[in-house]
């Protein structure tokens, strides 16, 4: 039950990728040719720009975390013994942890702000200007996400290590 919710996030985070992969590629073209073809500029395309890029890099992240292409410095890993190595992952793991617990308190914070700042650039079809909360909130959800793979990923270390010393 566990593994599917856990396939199901991965999934739904790989569509959104590509959906927003797709969404600022097509900004950008319209950007280009509605200002270079058409000399008008639609400064609502630098809204979903922005949006598009910011969810790309906190999703992408949670899904590299997800298939271990994190920071991974391995120069003596080479040179050390598998007993050293071991040790070295494992450190490896816990920065990381660490580093991800700081970018989930700095998305919690980063989340409140978003709700009490307002979006600059003008939507002509909004009434009144949205906080920034969509923006803001990319942070604290890539965070999380990268916290439950890489739980994920330190039980499956420590699962193999047990495996290893049976």
């Amino acid at each position: 039950m566990f593994s599917k919710i856990i396939q199901g996030l991965t999934k739904v985070a790989d569509v959104f990728s590509v959906l927003m992969m797709i969404l600022l590629a097509v900004t950008l073209f319209i950007g280009v040719l509605t200002r270079y073809v058409f000399s008008f500029s639609i400064p609502e395309l630098e809204v979903v720009r922005n949006f598009c890029l910011i969810w790309m890099v906190f999703i992408g992240s949670a899904l590299a975390v997800k298939e271990k292409l994190h920071l991974d410095i391995d120069i003596f890993s080479d040179y050390l013994s598998e007993r050293l190595n071991s040790w070295r992952i494992r450190i490896v793991y816990l920065l990381t942890f660490f580093g991800i617990g700081i970018l989930i308190f700095i998305g919690v914070a980063a989340f409140e702000s978003g709700l009490n700042r307002m979006e600059l650039v003008p939507i002509r079809f909004l009434s009144e200007q949205p906080s920034l909360v969509y923006y803001y909130s990319s942070f604290l959800v890539g965070s999380v996400l990268m916290l439950l793979f890489h739980l994920l990923n330190i039980r499956d270390l420590l699962g193999r290590n047990e495996v290893g010393k049976k």
